[in-house]
């Protein structure tokens, strides 16, 4: 008996520390094409590199059937950096079939290739062990730190005081309710329906105008939130009758609001809920303050996947631009992330959000994306 109980403390102790993942290896080779030829790449890399050195990596984490130690995230970015230096180095002197060649070569042989494993309720369980990819942005914003006539809608920090805290949508926006408080940090000329999608983001860029003509960017960090519920406001539009079945898109929400004015504030009264925010130089943060880095972060569910900084590459669909028939155009892609976020509506083994970054193309991409496709984790062999 005492034999017994030493085995089984003994072996409960080897998996103290261990992570297990939802995944499977294959062997295949991939063609590991990256559409934005590696930019921002590094910076993703170096972002995640010093959140490993702040926080290290201690126990093991299980990818398929085998077990690693956690620094293998560490050195597998380390391999990934090298040889996509190579191959950049590479394409400065020779023709990229050579480089491109080159690399896939090396990547399929110093790297083990994994699937996530669908829970049999996701969409991607009856596809092949596809993954759901949606997408995510930055909203950008023009602003002032002063009030003007041009800039005259607020963005709020968190106030202090709890009784100050927990105001509606349409009492702060609306009915001024923390007007003179001390607790705007931007005036903006965007609309409440800007404002509205910056809450939605859950942070932003914003161009500063200042007094004395100069011009800044800053960065718009989540900062918390009243208690009050969030509803995505197309569906009181939806059932209202105001957006129909196929045409309840961004653009076409922002065109109903746009051109009924008169119906903004029973709109946002359909969505209480209230996102306020803190100023940063650095881009809006992930998980464990990671900077976002555009094209290359994404958003995995952390309840699954507990460890940031697993390289990911992604294989699917993206929308290009719109036609002159007004229809969004899609072309497939494939490209390197790290898995850097998460997002309280990223829940599965094989459910991804992709960070697109900022600008008019990021948002077009953002609110376009709902796409299945293949998405493989890399560890150094």
């Amino acid at each position: 008996m005492k034999t017994l109980l030493l085995l089984s403390v003994l072996f409960s102790g080897l998996a103290i520390g261990q992570e297990i993942t939802p995944t499977s290896r294959i062997y295949q080779s991939l063609n590991f094409a990256d559409d934005m030829n590696f930019e921002n790449l590094d910076l993703a890399i170096e972002r995640q590199m010093k959140s490993f050195d702040r926080i290290g990596l201690k126990g093991q984490i299980k990818f398929g059937s085998k077990v690693y130690p956690k620094t293998v995230l560490k050195t597998s970015l380390e391999l990934l950096r090298t040889l996509a230096g190579n191959a950049k180095n590479c394409l400065t002197q020779n023709p990229a079939e050579q480089c491109m060649a080159e690399f896939n070569r090396a990547m399929n042989d110093q790297f083990a290739i994994y699937i996530p494993v669908p829970k049999k309720s996701e969409p991607g369980y009856k596809s092949s062990n596809t993954t759901q990819f949606t997408s995510y942005y930055s909203p950008d914003m023009v602003g002032s730190r002063v009030r003007s006539a041009r800039f005259n809608k607020a963005i709020y920090r968190k106030p202090v005081e709890a009784a100050h805290q927990n105001y509606s949508r349409v009492n702060i926006d609306y009915y001024g309710a923390l007007e003179g408080k001390g607790y705007d940090i931007f005036w903006v000329e965007d609309s409440f329906y800007d404002l509205y999608l910056l809450h939605v983001q859950g942070g932003g860029r914003i161009h500063v105008h200042n007094p004395d003509g100069s011009e800044e960017i800053k960065y718009l960090s989540y900062d918390g939130k009243n208690s009050q519920p969030f509803k995505m406001v197309y569906h009181y539009m939806m059932a209202q009758g105001y957006l129909k079945p196929g045409a309840a898109g961004v653009p076409d929400q922002r065109r109903f609001l746009e051109e009924n004015p008169d119906k903004e504030e029973e709109v946002f009264n359909s969505c209480p809920s209230y996102v306020y925010f803190k100023e940063s130089d650095e881009e809006p943060v992930g998980l464990n303050n990671i900077p976002l880095t555009e094209g290359r972060s994404l958003a995995i569910d952390s309840r699954i996947y507990k460890t940031m900084g697993l390289i990911n590459f992604v294989k699917t669909v993206k929308a290009t631009h719109v036609d002159e028939a007004g229809k969004v155009v899609k072309a497939p892609y494939s490209r390197f992330y790290i898995a850097q976020d998460t997002g309280g509506a990223i829940r599965g083994n094989a459910r991804c959000d992709l960070y697109s970054g900022y600008g008019k193309l990021a948002e077009l991409i953002a609110y376009n994306t709902n796409e299945m496709g293949q998405q493989y984790f890399l560890v150094k062999k």
